[in-house]
């Protein structure tokens, strides 16, 4: 017999998350017309003035005021009947320079549901979707997503987490940046340890245009990048990284055993992944639900559409990524940093 309470709950879950779900293209609108950002300069004002200052049809900047207002995203003086962006909504919003921007999580939602069709196939036939053939939404979003967690854990937490790390790069040393991206982390390195020597990899050309872009307007003299992959990339270094992307590859012990060959001696291997645990039903909560969700659009289909296709998913948890590192030919294996999103995993010969 259907129990009416457990009926009526999971029904009030479900209006929570169209709700939320109807927030995409809301939240797409606001950042590609860069409407957050004239909000917050123009400062507390009333639909008409803002859709003035915009140039935009005010019935539409009304609704889109009010949606957003609603969602507690954009702030309304009911006295007054203005709008506004306060400081933290514009750090989280609009700010693309903030540590707190999340706006990119968005975007890559919108990728997402553009690739639905796509992956549907996949679910049919088994195969996988190169990173390059999914919407570039993902890609783009993505980047924009991992780039706020970059500024705060990366230089301050995760790195010193990697013993003798930050004292290699002082000092000179050399760090390879597998599945570089747009090289949010790669610029990052670079630009605190400017004695170093810093290159970004990553198959997808686009990325790696992109990538370079954001170098150029840096001025960095110390950070190059190649178009490779993680069993073909050229040179030796002191330090070797994954961020957020040895889950996305199809062969990852034979990634990890080339790279194996690629490190100075003392060199050592950093692994930044997704936190998961190891049991699948205590990352029963919005973490996991946000990853095994992204893991089913895009890290799944990238990894069966290259050889050995063992995907991983973006919740491997430890356990799991430790045997991956053992069979490497990494014997040493340590977590030295965690938070309730990510991982961080030291590993040597």
């Amino acid at each position: 017999m259907t129990d009416i309470q457990i009926l009526r709950e999971l029904q009030g879950k479900v209006m929570k998350d169209i709700a939320a779900g109807s927030l995409i293209p809301m939240m797409m609108l606001g950042d590609e017309m860069d409407l957050f950002s004239q909000l917050y300069n123009v400062g507390p004002c009333t639909s008409e003035k803002f859709a003035d200052k915009t140039n935009l049809n005010h019935r539409y900047i009304k609704e889109w005021l009010l949606a957003l207002s609603a969602a507690k995203y954009i702030s309304y003086d009911k006295e007054h009947k203005k709008f506004f962006l306060s400081e933290e909504q514009f750090a989280v919003l609009g700010d693309e320079d903030s540590s707190s921007l999340m706006i990119g999580g968005f975007e890559n939602l919108v990728g997402a549901v553009h690739n639905y069709k796509m992956i549907k196939q996949n679910f049919k036939d088994g195969k996988g979707r190169e990173w390059g053939s999914l919407h570039p939404c993902c890609l783009s979003g993505s980047a924009r997503f991992f780039k706020p967690a970059y500024s705060i854990f990366l230089m301050k937490k995760w790195l010193p987490s990697i013993e003798g790390a930050e004292e290699i790069l002082k000092n000179g040393g050399t760090f390879a940046d597998i599945g570089c991206g747009h090289g949010y982390s790669t610029k990052m390195i670079a630009e605190n340890f400017p004695k170093s020597r810093v290159v970004g990899i990553d198959p997808h050309e686009q990325s790696i245009v992109e990538a370079k872009v954001i170098c150029e307007k840096a001025k960095l003299n110390n950070l190059s990048y190649q178009i490779a992959t993680s069993e073909n990339f050229e040179g030796n270094f002191d330090i070797i990284s994954f961020f957020d992307c040895l889950h996305d590859m199809g062969d990852p012990v034979g990634a990890i055993k080339y790279v194996s060959t690629k490190l100075n001696p003392n060199g050592v291997l950093m692994i930044v992944e997704p936190y998961a645990d190891d049991k699948v039903e205590n990352n029963f909560n919005i973490i996991g639900q946000m990853y095994y969700s992204f893991s089913t659009i895009a890290c799944i289909p990238a990894s069966k559409s290259q050889k050995v296709g063992m995907a991983l998913g973006a919740q491997a948890g430890q356990k799991k990524l430790t045997e991956i590192l053992n069979k490497g030919g990494f014997s040493k294996v340590r977590l030295s940093y965690k938070t309730t999103s990510n991982m961080v995993l030291e590993a040597r010969k």
